[in-house]
C-alpha cells in the first residue's frame, strides 16, 4: 500500500489510498487491541469457542501488516477472505453473547424487554462482540477496493 499511495499519478488514486491506509491502519489497531484485550481479560472459558476471537485477532494482525507492504494477489486474497471471517466471528460471538445473557437473566429474546435486558447485561457485552464486526468491515472494504 505504501508503494501504491507513492506511485498514484491521479489526486484521485492518491486519496483513495490514503484512505485505504488509514482504514488498514485502524484494522491494525484493532486486530491489536482486540488480541490485548482477550488475552488481559481472559477471554478462555473451558469451551473452544471463547478462544476464537482472540485467535481472529492473531491472524488477522499479521494479513493486515502484510497488506501495508503488499498487494500482490497472494497477501489481498486471504486477508479480504478473512475479514469477511472476522464479521461471522463477530456476528456469532453477539448471538452466543445475548443468548447466554438472555439464559442467565431468565427472560426471552421474543420479547422487546427480554432482548433489551440481555443486550444490556455488562457481563457479556453485545456490542464488545460486534466490534469485531466493525474492524471485519472495514477490512473488507480495503480488500474489496484494491484494483490490481
Amino acid at each position: 500500500m505504501f508503494e501504491r499511495w507513492m506511485n498514484a499519478e491521479t489526486e484521485n488514486q492518491k486519496i483513495l489510498t490514503f484512505l485505504q491506509l488509514f482504514f488498514l491502519l485502524f484494522t491494525a489497531f484493532g486486530f491489536f487491541y482486540f488480541g490485548v484485550e482477550h488475552w488481559v481479560i481472559d477471554h478462555w472459558l473451558d469451551s473452544f469457542s471463547s478462544r476464537i476471537p482472540f485467535y481472529a485477532a492473531v491472524i488477522g494482525l499479521p494479513l493486515t501488516l502484510a497488506m501495508f507492504f503488499t498487494t500482490h494477489k497472494a497477501v489481498r486474497l486471504p486477508y479480504t477472505i478473512f475479514m469477511a471471517i472476522t464479521i461471522g466471528v463477530g456476528l456469532a460471538g453477539a448471538l452466543f453473547h445475548l443468548v447466554y445473557n438472555a439464559g442467565d437473566a431468565g427472560v426471552s429474546l421474543f420479547s422487546i424487554s427480554g432482548i433489551f435486558e440481555a443486550f444490556t447485561d455488562p457481563f457479556r457485552p453485545v456490542l464488545a462482540a460486534l466490534a469485531h464486526v466493525n474492524i471485519g468491515a472495514v477490512g473488507l472494504v480495503v480488500g474489496l477496493t484494491l484494483e490490481d
